[in-house]
This record gives C-alpha cells, structure tokens and sequence, in this order.
C-alpha cells in the first residue's frame, strides 16, 4: 500500500541540522550514504508504513533506524493514507526531550 510521506517542520529541521553536522563531522562518502539511506528508509516507509515498528508505550509513533545514530520517527495515519515524518533523531540525545 502506498502512501503520501509528508514532511513536518521539525523533520525537515532536524534532517538540515544531522545533514550540517555530519558536512563537519564525517567524510563525504560518509555523508552520501547517510542521505542515500535516508531516502531508502523514507522509500520503505512509503511502500509499507508499518514495516518499522512502534516507538515504545506510544503505539502511535513507529522508529526506524536510519544508523546507528540517528532514528527517524513518524506517525501513521490508515485512513488518509498518510504518513508524516516527525524527527530525524539524533541518538546521542536524551530520549525524554522527545515530544510527541
């Protein structure tokens, strides 16, 4: 089942942000195969949204791991078809701060 992947604001935020980090941080072989796995994981999501699975208690959010640095949350919704990306998170950060 395909759907229309939306991009929320802090998605996009949090992408542009990993994306600068890693400009600094990593090589650029390293940085291509975070942005070409990115696009695979938003692919997947796309074709399956439940492929990935629940973000802990929240049976509303599901996690896939982009790397083992970042996660990229989303939310599903059935009945329009829809999934909106939430955050690409880094790992690294405290778990409580996120907010959905």
């Amino acid at each position: 089942m395909a759907v229309t992947v939306f991009w929320s604001d802090q998605a996009k935020k949090t992408y542009a942000d990993n994306i600068e980090y890693l400009k600094d941080a990593w090589t650029e072989k390293e940085l291509k195969k975070f942005i070409l796995r990115s696009e695979y994981v938003v692919l997947n999501i796309e074709g399956n949204p439940k492929l990935y699975s629940f973000s802990g208690k929240n049976k509303k959010i599901r996690r896939a791991i982009v790397n083992k640095q970042i996660t990229l949350y989303y939310r599903f919704y059935p009945i329009k078809k829809m999934v909106v990306l939430l955050s690409f998170w880094n790992n690294h950060q405290d778990s409580k701060k996120l907010k959905f």
